[in-house]
């Protein structure tokens, strides 16, 4: 799973193994170990419920999609297209994409 943070926006791409997962509702997870004994945690997983939700602390962020939306991915798939959302915030609104690295695709 690879994360990329631009201004206003999160880019997640997980590869085909991960989407697999993902679909079989296993959460996907990524560490990142940062000096001072610190580790930021970021978890990706099936919604509850048919709601985006996104939360954070300065521990990590936690974003669970829809079922609904990951199998309207995987139906398009390959394609470079992913799938979106944009969530309110106090500035300007955080958008977060989801696409499956179909170059990897086996």
């Amino acid at each position: 799973m690879n994360f990329r943070f631009a201004s206003h926006s999160i880019r997640i791409r997980i590869s085909d193994d991960e989407f697999s997962q993902l679909r079989s509702s296993k959460t996907l997870s990524l560490e990142v170990a940062l000096p001072g004994h610190h580790i930021f945690k970021a978890r990706v997983s099936i919604a509850a419920d048919s709601d985006w939700h996104f939360d954070s602390d300065p521990t990590g962020m936690w974003i669970s999609v829809p079922r609904a939306e990951i199998d309207a991915l995987a139906d398009g798939l390959p394609s470079k297209e992913g799938i979106e959302h944009s969530f309110e915030t106090f500035k300007e609104n955080l958008l977060i994409s989801l696409e499956v690295d179909v170059k990897k695709r086996t």
